[in-house]
């Protein structure tokens, strides 16, 4: 503060104010510059990198993530599924040696009876007889089975008189005693056997004695 003259001290008049000069003025008329804008060019920057850091993670990690399936609607998602095997019937084991077959020939052909035993020989079965029916005129072959007889047994049997005779009728039966019972029909592409006939032979009859002619009278 400035020192008054001593003039005005003694008058009557009043002491003039004098306003202070603010202390952070430096040169002459030149004010110090702020230091605000520096603060906001930090901070932008620091967003800046900030900013940078956080798009390059969860662009990495958006890579990573697989994407979740979202259902159809009213379809459930199913986890995979495998079913399980289906264990199949395996065949039941026959003992051929110990079936008992009889052939009966039907046809009346010579030989039919016996051509059959050779053909079930081959798929070893052993015990075969083979006879005459008691009628000759079977065109179709008929085979009946002892009741309980296996299937497996049956199957084969069966599909190998398909493959010899025109038409195979099956049966079962619980009062045989032989396992398979076979009269032997018509082969495929076979006849029937002609019947014989028999000429009647013709009798003559000559009378050895003379009629007598009557006497005439005289």
């Amino acid at each position: 503060m400035g020192i008054l003259p001593s003039n005005m001290e003694q008058s009557g008049n009043p002491t003039p104010i004098v306003q202070e000069m603010p202390t952070s003025v430096g040169a002459v008329g030149q004010p110090q510059k702020k230091k605000g804008g520096n603060k906001w060019l930090f901070i932008f920057l620091g967003l800046l990198i900030l900013g940078g850091a956080g798009i390059f993670f969860f662009s990495s990690t958006a890579g990573d993530a697989k994407p979740t399936p979202t259902p159809s609607f009213g379809v459930l998602p199913v986890d995979d599924f495998t079913p399980e095997p289906v264990a199949t019937p395996t065949a039941e084991p026959v003992d051929k040696e110990s079936v008992t077959i009889e052939i009966q020939n039907g046809t009346g052909i010579a030989g039919e009876a016996g051509y059959l035993q050779g053909k079930l020989k081959a798929l070893d079965f052993t015990k075969i007889e083979a006879g005459n029916a008691s009628s000759t005129d079977h065109s179709d072959t008929t085979v009946t089975f002892k009741k309980g007889t296996s299937t497996t047994l049956q199957d084969e049997i069966k599909k190998e008189l398909d493959g010899i005779y025109k038409k195979v009728v099956v049966k079962t039966s619980s009062t045989q005693d032989s396992d398979v019972v076979i009269i032997t029909g018509l082969r495929s592409g076979q006849t029937a056997k002609p019947e014989s006939t028999t000429a009647p032979n013709a009798t003559t009859s000559a009378s050895s004695t003379p009629t007598s002619l009557p006497t005439p009278e005289n």
